[in-house]
């Protein structure tokens, strides 16, 4: 729960009664969609569950109609207990999907005001450049280069996703509680995961030196070139390194000598995607790929790019998760034919790129 009981709506309060029955009833919700449910408890079992109680808050049958539930999505007093229930479980599905990413977990310094912790992060002495600040939540970049041991703060903007038929679908039992929260969920995902790769892939060409910029077909005559390049920023940051990518970018790896990963099962214990493996002892790692913000027919990374970074690079991309994720009502009926509402769910972040190691950027051409 990410507020205390007597902070939510009078709705929620009176439909729960007491804090550890809504708190049981938000782990319940959480777990679903984690799939971390209890021993004894179904997954059939707990989305019924839900179901039943959301239908209840609306005061719908087990299988309503078109206009019943039309009708039910225009009560605000309903909706407003409903969407505190979502936004409860976005939260936590978020955070916790992030924590399990390997783009997260090697690249992104996250600072989440849910945890309690301040917009605040610290740039090293050494800082060799700044890149790539998201402006007001569009992808227009503002480089800029800090000063010496700075903390500053992360310009943050709202980001949204529409939720009506979802949750329309969901009501009428077409879709599970699953489904409906992984929608939103990945609705924001796939943009916060655009504006951080959007500020990222620029990086290599912002460095001071053009020698850690290179690039070149994938094939034997390149091999040597590649891994002098890997042994640089070895040697310019006194660590090993690890080659970064998409499926496809490394793939070309191939050409170039033995590539090994590990098994399956080693993966999924270690990360909920991606996967890692080893290039001539170099450590791999899988950058996942998605299409851009609503273009399927644009990808998210592009797969010309690899990168070689050093273990001991701070994380460059700073996030900052402001959250208080809410649900907002867009009340105009003419932008629907049908009279109904419809629903957007908002959250409130922001990020910028910052590096204080050299890094290696391959283009393949």
């Amino acid at each position: 729960m990410r507020l205390q009981f007597n902070e939510y709506s009078n709705g929620l309060q009176s439909v729960f009664g007491e804090a550890n029955k809504y708190a049981n009833f938000s782990k319940l919700c959480i777990d679903t969609v984690n799939g971390k449910l209890e021993a004894g408890v179904t997954f059939a079992k707990a989305n019924e569950s839900i179901g039943r109680q959301i239908r209840e808050i609306y005061g719908l049958p087990e299988h309503p109609t078109d206009r019943e539930v039309r009708n039910a999505l225009r009560s605000k007093e309903k909706n407003t207990i409903a969407f505190e229930i979502i936004e409860d479980t976005i939260e936590d599905t978020l955070v916790s999907g992030w924590n399990e990413s390997a783009f997260f977990r090697i690249l992104v310094e996250t600072k989440n005001n849910r945890l309690g912790q301040k917009n605040s992060f610290y740039i090293p002495d050494k800082t060799i450049i700044t890149i790539s600040k998201i402006n007001n939540g569009h992808h227009d970049m503002i480089r800029q280069r800090l000063g010496e041991g700075t903390e500053r703060s992360i310009e943050t903007s709202s980001i949204g996703a529409k939720i009506y038929m979802s949750l329309s679908r969901y009501l009428q039992g077409v879709e599970s509680w699953v489904d409906l929260i992984q929608k939103i969920s990945e609705a924001l995902s796939r943009y916060v995961d655009t504006m951080m790769h959007t500020a990222f892939v620029s990086a290599g060409q912002s460095l001071p030196e053009t020698q850690w910029y290179s690039g070149g077909a994938m094939e034997a005559a390149s091999h040597d070139e590649f891994v002098k390049l890997i042994q640089d920023v070895e040697l310019a940051t006194n660590s090993t390194a690890m080659i970064v990518g998409t499926k496809v970018a490394l793939s070309q790896l191939r050409k170039l000598g033995d590539v090994q990963w590990i098994s399956e099962d080693a993966k999924n214990d270690v990360y909920r995607m991606g996967r890692i493996g080893t290039f001539e002892g170099t450590q791999l790692v899988e950058l996942p790929q998605a299409f851009a913000l609503n273009d399927t027919t644009k990808y998210l990374e592009e797969d010309k790019y690899i990168y070689i970074f050093p273990n001991n690079m701070d994380k460059p991309i700073k996030f900052y998760w402001e959250g208080d994720t809410e649900i907002t009502e867009v009340t105009d009926s003419a932008a629907r034919q049908d009279k109904s509402m419809d629903y957007e769910v908002q959250a409130t972040c922001g990020c910028e790129v910052i590096t204080n190691r050299r890094f290696g950027t391959w283009v393949i051409s």
